[in-house]
């Protein structure tokens, strides 16, 4: 009796439902990454109107397209359930998006890769370098300090006028307080020393020939 009423538990519990997948996320397609939008229309000398495009993400049936301007900070959104939406945006700044994969079977929320483009303002204007994308130490990660108790900063830089003249490393132990540490670096990487067993922040600025600039995000991460 014991043998036949463990059977009919497993045999109840094989045919439950099926576990609701959550939504992958999209494989974005324009405007493109790292690249000047040439497909904008021009609503004013201001403003464009910029076409997004992505791919169908598996299991996801509505999309939150956000677009964040890198220099002023602000933020624009779109939903849809189509597979393109249009934002007009201010002219002549960098941005970066992506698009967030939602489901109506699940909460869970999935983001895609983070692109970077271009908005041309007037044609003579010289571009804002893109913010610098910060490679190690990675966001919340923690790492081991070199044998001289050093850490190896680096980060990617880009900027379609080609023109970038230097770079400038802030580190501090609070957000909100970071203290220049080394500027005019001409590679995409420098040695800091550091102490043990301590949370920092980081960002780098990025300066190009006409003297415009662009900030990274913050990143914070652990030393052992």
């Amino acid at each position: 009796m014991k043998k036949w009423a463990l059977f009919v538990i497993l045999l109840m519990g094989s045919c439950g439902p099926d576990p609701i997948p959550d939504p992958e996320g999209a494989n974005l397609v324009a405007p493109e990454n790292l690249n000047s939008c040439t497909t904008a229309s021009r609503i004013s000398s201001t403003e464009s109107q910029v076409d997004f495009q992505w791919n169908a993400a598996l299991y996801a049936d509505s999309y939150e397209v956000i677009v964040n301007n890198r220099i002023t900070k602000e933020q624009f959104n779109l939903s849809t359930n189509l597979l393109k939406g249009s934002l007009v945006l201010p002219s002549g700044a960098p941005y970066s998006w992506f698009v967030r994969s939602k489901s109506t079977l699940t909460p869970i929320i999935t983001n895609s890769e983070i692109w970077q483009f271009y908005l041309e303002g007037t044609p003579a204007e010289s571009y804002f370098p893109f913010p610098a994308t910060l490679l190690f130490p990675e966001h919340e990660s923690e790492i081991n300090l070199n044998s001289n108790g050093s850490v190896l900063f680096q980060w990617e830089g880009n900027d379609l006028d080609n023109d970038i003249v230097s770079y400038s490393v802030y580190l501090g132990t609070d957000f909100d307080q970071l203290e220049l540490m080394k500027e005019g670096i001409l590679i995409s990487q420098t040695s800091l020393d550091l102490n043990a067993n301590t949370l920092y922040f980081w960002q780098v600025v990025t300066l190009d020939q006409s003297q415009n600039q662009s900030f990274s995000e913050i990143f914070s991460f652990q030393t052992n």
